[in-house]
Order: structure tokens, then sequence, then C-alpha cells
């Protein structure tokens, strides 16, 4: 067999050289993918979303976004919390942020903000807003998990920021799978087909008020026309009438009237996800 060390000395090197080019080419691709690894975090695991509704005191909603923007948030991630979309309604006279987060499970949720709430940090950013009075006149909050149709959740913002919409059913006792079977065989198909981005589709978990027959779900449009345009070509799409109507063959399903509340919204100029 013949070595290294038996061959022809320009050769040995000519070889040796090859050998070192090799290992030099496999270190670089290794420190490359480790640099990819270590500068791309993986996605966050949410399991469980909390939508949360903060109503601006009369004059605070400017105060309120400033403190969100400029501690709220990175305290959040401090904890743990994934911040996943921050709203304004469009309409002038809905003083609310309306905004998303993201955990683990309910487990990881609690332990997370009972840490927030003790750190030293945000009691002193707390008290230093409150100085003049409450920022806000009512917190509300609803804990949702995602369906098994939902689209996986994308963090990528948008530009320019998109219009968005919650969108809250209420149905009829007993038909709530009724329309989770409608939304999931036909319903984000033709949303699709009529240039609408369905965002999340979610189930309020067990246990809170009000909430037994109730499915939430989040759409994004490029503005607020392309909005009203796409909604009426769905309903005007002669496939979602007869989806509507087979549906529907044993009784509606949503309640009426109330079935519906819509809400349009914009995102804040610090919301991750525009």
């Amino acid at each position: 067999m013949t070595t290294l060390a038996s061959t022809r000395p320009g050769t040995f090197f000519r070889r040796a050289a090859a050998i070192i080019a090799v290992a030099a080419t496999a270190l670089l691709a290794a420190c490359e993918t480790l640099g990819e690894s270590e500068s791309t975090p993986p996605p966050p695991q949410i399991g469980l979303y909390e939508l949360r509704v903060y109503t601006a005191a009369e004059g605070k909603m400017l105060e309120l976004d400033a403190r969100f923007r400029d501690h709220t948030i990175s305290l959040f991630k401090k904890h743990g919390m994934t911040p996943i979309a921050f709203f304004h309604p469009v309409q002038a006279d809905d003083h609310r942020l309306i905004y998303l987060m993201g955990y683990k499970d309910r487990a990881a949720r609690d332990t997370a903000w009972t840490a927030f709430a003790s750190d030293p940090e945000w009691t002193s950013v707390y008290r230093a807003s409150q100085a003049n009075g409450s920022l806000t006149s009512k917190i509300e909050n609803t804990f949702l998990t995602a369906t098994d149709y939902s689209p996986t959740l994308d963090l990528k913002s948008a530009s320019p920021p998109r219009h968005f919409e919650l969108r809250t059913y209420t149905t009829n006792p007993g038909k709530l799978e009724d329309l989770h079977t409608r939304f999931r065989d036909h319903t984000l198909r033709i949303f699709k087909k009529h240039g609408m981005t369905s965002m999340l589709y979610w189930r309020p978990t067990g246990g809170q008020p009000t909430m037994d027959n109730k499915m939430v779900y989040l759409m994004a449009y490029p503005n607020q026309e392309a909005r009203t345009a796409s909604w009426a070509a769905f309903s005007a799409d002669e496939e979602w009438k007869k989806v509507a109507a087979d549906s529907q063959k044993a009784g509606p399903i949503l309640i009426s009237p109330g079935g519906v509340v819509s809400v349009q919204m914009k995102p804040t100029d610090y919301s991750p996800l525009n």
C-alpha cells in the first residue's frame, strides 16, 4: 500500500495540501452551520394563546402604547413569553389595545406572569406610568388553543402593515362542531380563493364563562378596501352559498342576532406581527 510518507516529496506535499483543503472546507461549513443555528432561534413552542384587551383610560392611549413599546414587550420576552401581535381598532371611538400572547402551556403562562409582576424593573415602570392616574379603565383576557386546521403561526411581518380582522362566532347549542367542520372542509379554502389570509383559528379553553359555544379567528388583508371587496366576493360565491345552505339543513349554526362580532384592526408600530 502506498502511503504519504512513501511518495516522492512533490507528490507528498500535493496530497497533504489537498487533505488540508478538504478539512478546512468541512470546518468552515460546520462553523457556518453553527453560526446559523445560533443566530436563528427556533420558532416558539406555543400551545396556549392569550387574547388580552385593554381599554385605555380617557386620554391615556399614547402613554399606554409608550409603556408597551419602551418597556413591557422587552420584559415579556425576558420572562419567556412570546408577544405576537398588538392592534388598535380602526374605529376612531374604540379606545382599546388588543394584543395576543403565546406560551407553552397554562403552567408556563402563570409562572411567567408571576415573575413579570414581581420584576423590580416592571414595578418601577408601572408606578411611574400610573403617577397621574391609571392608564386603563378595563382589562379583559381570553385563553385560546389553536384548532386542528389553523395555519401555523408565522411571525414574519409584512410591509406595508396589513389590515387585520378579529372575528368571534357564537353558535346555537350543539352546533359548534358543525361550524368547525365547515371551516375545516370548505371555508378556509374559499377564503383563500378570494385573496383573504387566514392567520389563526382558535377554540377557547374550558372553564371560561360564556365561551362554551364560541370560536375565534384572525384574518389579514392588504388593506381595508381589499377586505371589503374580498368579503363581498366571498358572500356572492356560489360554492359558499351551497356550503352554507347544506351545513344548516338541520337549523342555523350561529345565533341571531349577535352570532358574529367583527373588529377591524391596524397593527401598532411596535407589533411583532404586522
